[in-house]
């Protein structure tokens, strides 16, 4: 492990330190309240929201129950190290290859689900603000807004444009001199219109919120107000949506604006503990064949330029 792999790793536990050392913290005392109780209640409703979103994404990437739950889990243990929902994606789509045995294929389906993971989280957020809405949490809803609008547009656009050649596409792709690969953006855009565009489409989102408040409810034992562990969860969920490992830092101010400074470190800490589940699924994946699904794409790459200079 090189030096930038142990600070991405620690990194999320010096964001706490900092934290508990700015807001006057006692680690010990803090610590005390995560009784068995409260972490069985945490992790079963994790657990649970898991068990949701995996039958999601079974019909969204069209493979077994088993694999969908694994590679949700695995992509959620992924985002403590690589920063935004990128890392999710890409970590979800090794799961996904186990089975499907096409690199693009998972990548695109595992993309597919990304807009309801955010969009229902972004919106159920925003709605659940008014309960104790405070002038910090601009910058959260900017983020939330701006995701929401990002995702749909981009949505409607592969949508709209799936199985068409669009040349301002291909040129903005030469520019970047990564036109050869131009092929691997149509077979995406098929694969996520394929995948989307049906009557599935509200119940897509209908479990995806259900995700949310079930997950929400594992935090009664330590706060017991459910509409206030709503705006808990949601308010973690935003800080998600920043490009950083872990959430570190923003996770923490979230937090803080919504719930006294000792149960932001005893949520953080679930939170990460949970996330953490995935990494057993670690050693399923195949990086040889990773690699050859890639070297496969570059050499097709060569091919469609051959074809179509």
């Amino acid at each position: 492990m090189n030096w930038k792999n142990i600070i991405t790793v620690i990194l999320p536990f010096l964001a706490l330190l900092i934290y508990s050392l700015i807001f006057h913290v006692n680690i010990i005392l803090a610590l005390d309240k995560i009784n068995y109780i409260v972490i069985l209640s945490f992790l079963t409703a994790y657990i649970l929201q898991m068990s949701i979103i995996a039958l999601r994404d079974k019909y969204i990437a069209e493979v077994s129950y088993k694999n969908a739950f694994k590679a949700r889990l695995f992509g959620n243990a992924s985002s403590l190290l690589i920063p935004g929902w990128a890392g999710q994606e890409l970590a979800r789509a090794a799961i996904y290859n186990l089975e499907k045995k096409n690199l693009i294929e998972s990548l695109s389906l595992s993309i597919a689900e990304a807009p309801f993971d955010v969009i229902s989280g972004a919106i159920l957020f925003i709605a659940i603000l008014p309960l104790k809405f405070y002038y910090l949490e601009f910058l959260y809803i900017l983020v939330a807004l701006g995701n929401i609008v990002g995702w749909s547009i981009g949505i409607t656009y592969v949508y709209s444009t799936a199985g068409k050649h669009v040349e301002t596409e291909k040129r903005l792709m030469r520019l970047i001199k990564i036109d050869q690969y131009y092929f691997l953006l149509l077979q995406g855009k098929d694969s996520i219109k394929n995948s989307i565009g049906n009557k599935k489409f509200t119940m897509y989102m209908a479990l995806s919120f259900l995700g949310y408040l079930v997950l929400s409810a594992g935090l009664y034992p330590l706060i017991p107000n459910y509409f206030y562990d709503v705006l808990v969860t949601m308010a973690y969920f935003a800080a998600t949506l920043f490009p950083i490992p872990g959430a570190s830092g923003v996770s923490e101010l979230a937090l803080a604006i919504v719930i006294p400074s000792s149960y932001v470190f005893d949520i953080v800490i679930l939170e990460y503990a949970s996330y953490a589940l995935g990494s057993i699924f670690l050693r399923e994946i195949s990086f040889s064949e990773l690699k050859k699904d890639i070297d496969k794409i570059k050499k097709d790459g060569e091919l469609y330029k051959r074809a179509d200079p």
